[in-house]
């Protein structure tokens, strides 16, 4: 009997955090704000599982609020950090910029956070331990799913496939009145990423901002956003 996979959301920082415990395995996705890892690891032991039996971290990109706490969980833990090719640099100075905004208020936000270096940008350096540039099956970490490369919100971002779910990082949101990401450093490859989850055999979305995601409701949006740029 194939036991059910957990997506279990772990509030850490502005954005979420997944563990994700799979029949006897479990990993960690993204490990929020720098100062959030003791939240995490309590997630993890208040489930009874042992931190250092953690699997491995897959960070979808190298924002500060993703993989903020990813230095000191990867001490604690011993697991190995996983991520895209591109980000591989930013995750090794702790510094990943300010994106782009994909309408007024947040281009206005954004132009700030560029000019003023804000140091929200700015976290622990951790040298990744595993590098992928399109597609990483996890087979050989005992997990049925595979990770696959999403760029638009950042060059690296990437989304975890587990059957029907997909976890999707800040490729998606559900923050407010916004699924499109607010911030993207590169439109047109974000909506082709869009595409490509979208005709995937995926239910559901977890972003990192909000709850999850229907697939209905992602489509409306998707087909509303191409109507608007004929």
């Amino acid at each position: 009997m194939v036991m059910e996979t957990k997506i279990i959301p772990v509030q850490a920082g502005v954005g979420a955090a997944y563990l994700v415990v799979a029949e006897d395995r479990f990993f960690l996705v993204d490990t929020g704000s720098p100062g959030k890892e003791k939240k995490i690891l309590k997630a993890i032991t208040s489930r009874g599982l042992k931190p250092e039996s953690l699997s491995f971290i897959f960070l979808t990109h190298t924002h500060y609020d993703h993989a903020g706490s990813a230095a000191f969980l990867k001490e604690a833990t011993g697991a190995k950090i996983i991520v895209q090719a591109s980000e591989a640099g930013k995750l090794a100075t702790g510094y990943s910029g300010t994106p782009d905004g994909t309408n007024p208020l947040f281009k206005g936000i954004s132009y700030l956070g560029k000019r003023f270096k804000s140091p929200l940008n700015m976290y622990e350096p951790v040298n990744p331990d595993v590098v992928f540039e399109e597609k990483l099956d996890l087979k050989e970490y005992g997990i049925n799913g595979y990770i696959i490369h999403t760029p638009g919100h950042t060059s690296g971002s990437s989304s975890l496939i587990l059957r029907t779910k997909a976890i999707v990082g800040d490729t998606m949101f559900h923050w407010g009145k916004f699924i499109y990401p607010p911030f993207a450093n590169d439109e047109a490859t974000l909506i082709k990423s869009w595409e490509k989850l979208l005709n995937l055999q995926v239910d559901t979305y977890f972003p990192a901002h909000g709850k999850p995601l229907v697939k209905d409701k992602v489509v409306k949006v998707y087909e509303k956003m191409m109507k608007s740029r004929v």
